[in-house]
């Protein structure tokens, strides 16, 4: 298992090394937005929409320079997004892509734990937490806190949709625990301090094999498609397989996406019967249409090491099922809704919980190397360390369709926050979304009738206020070029 705690030094190690070009002797503010202009103006999916991004849309060198240089960096970005908040939800610009990079091998600073904030009551701005998972061996864990537990105050200051962010993105937090008793939020006195390290998270959370009636039930909790992790999804698919299961439940509930590959390889291991198939396809713009390009289901699968470089590979262990259940919410995104629809032509694929988050687009990272074509970290501008990860391209299954934009409805209706009074434990058969799988496997009654609550209503995820929280990539040593 991955789970690590870094060390300053560790982070270090993990950031790319990097040889620089000339900056042809700009300022950095005007040649961070010259890379800007010039990335986006090739790879950006929606260029052609975008009026400041057309080919002639500057009648001069001196109009093109007093353009760039009107804006800050980030606002430049921002303003030549196309529909920005509406057609254009995802993209996004961070000013040191050595962090970026650390994020996408899932290296975060944490306490390690992921949770949702919901309304206290329908006409209130106080919020509470629930706690949806914690990861082994980090300092929530260690605290003792774990899933279903409820905090409603951060050193002692109650939470609120407005001081939310603040209050939760201090390093060093007290937790104000309370519980809710006959649906009302109650205040205990209880209080947790934890401080956040760094740490990184292994996605493959949790695995083991439900025997109900004659069925052999796998239930995976798997939280983010990392393609550093693929030997250990592989290993617990692997695992599931020795134990002869029958049926197969996915839990994908807190998984915001990430490798194109990675989710090809999980339809591999779902399946086995059709090598080789078409899995999915993407489709860049009319400008770098070259890179148009498959992913097959596959028999092998390639290993990866924290940079993200390839290691190695493995043969993909097949489970050769017909049908398979997905529990998601609307954290469910981006990959995890490509594995949903590519699966979907070939075995039955049944959704359980809420409507997934609605993404059918992805990203690359883009660097200032124009020798590479912004591809590379090989040829970086040594004058500043700006990156973007904008939408380049979107995906269709097998049969052309697109992942519904505004989210995949779910086939059987049930929401975990309606059940925080009591909320067990990920893989125990009487956790509503589990239970409600079980109930469709065995064809019986679910223990728990879907309910409403007017007063439970989800307001925010920790997975929503993180910047790759919703991310769909493709693996590093892609060649592309327009």
């Amino acid at each position: 298992m991955k789970y690590k705690i870094f060390s300053v030094a560790v982070l270090f190690l993990l950031v790319l090394s990097c040889k620089n070009d000339d900056d042809n002797g700009m300022p950095p503010s005007a040649s961070a937005n010259d890379f800007v202009w010039k990335a986006l103006n090739l790879w950006y999916y929606w260029q052609e929409n975008s009026a400041d991004l057309a080919d002639n849309r500057f009648s001069s060198d001196n109009e093109y320079h007093n353009f760039i240089n009107s804006k800050q960096t980030d606002e430049l970005f921002f303003h030549l997004l196309y529909d920005y908040g509406n057609t254009d939800r995802f993209s996004w610009i961070v000013d040191d892509y050595h962090d970026l990079q650390n994020t996408f091998a899932s290296i975060n600073k944490s306490f390690g734990m992921k949770y949702g904030l919901v309304y206290i009551n329908p006409n209130s701005n106080q919020v509470f937490g629930y706690i949806q998972y914690v990861l082994p061996s980090s300092p929530a864990s260690i605290s003792g806190l774990k899933r279903g537990d409820i905090f409603t105050r951060i050193n002692g200051v109650t939470l609120t949709d407005q001081n939310y962010m603040e209050l939760l993105g201090e390093d060093t937090a007290t937790f104000g625990l309370g519980y809710i008793e006959d649906g009302q939020v109650l205040n205990s006195d209880t209080e947790v301090s934890i401080t956040k390290v760094l740490l990184q998270e292994n996605p493959v959370l949790h695995s083991e094999v439900l025997t109900i009636d004659s069925h052999k039930i796998g239930y995976l909790v798997y939280n983010g498609f990392r393609a550093n992790f693929n030997d250990e999804l592989n290993d617990a698919i692997g695992e599931l397989k020795s134990q002869g299961i029958t049926d197969l439940v996915l839990d994908l509930r807190y998984n915001g996406g990430g490798s194109v590959l990675t989710s090809a390889y999980l339809g591999s291991m779902v399946t086995g019967q059709f090598n080789q198939e078409l899995f999915t396809q993407l489709t860049f713009n009319s400008k770098t249409s070259n890179n148009n390009r498959q992913y097959k289901f596959e028999t092998e699968g390639k290993i990866y090491d924290n940079n993200l470089e390839e290691t190695g590979s493995f043969p993909i262990h097949h489970l050769n099922l017909t049908k398979v259940y997905v529990l998601t919410t609307g954290n469910s995104a981006s990959a995890s809704e490509m594995l949903i629809s590519c699966l979907a032509p070939y075995i039955e694929v049944i959704t359980i919980g809420t409507k997934t988050y609605g993404k059918t687009v992805g990203s690359i990272t883009l660097y200032d190397s124009p020798q590479d074509y912004y591809t590379s970290t090989d040829h970086l501008n040594p004058s500043h360390t700006w990156a973007m990860q904008p939408i380049v391209f979107d995906y269709k299954n097998s049969q052309s369709q697109s992942s519904p934009g505004m989210g995949i409805e779910p086939d059987h209706l049930i929401n975990e926050i309606h059940y925080l009074e009591n909320l067990p434990q990920l893989g125990d058969p009487e956790e509503p979304l589990l239970d409600m799988a079980i109930s469709q496997i065995t064809n019986s009654a679910p223990r728990f009738n879907p309910q409403t609550s007017a007063q439970a209503r989800l307001f925010k995820t920790s997975q929503s206020f993180e910047r790759f929280g919703t991310e769909m990539y493709l693996e590093k040593g892609v060649h592309l070029n327009p």
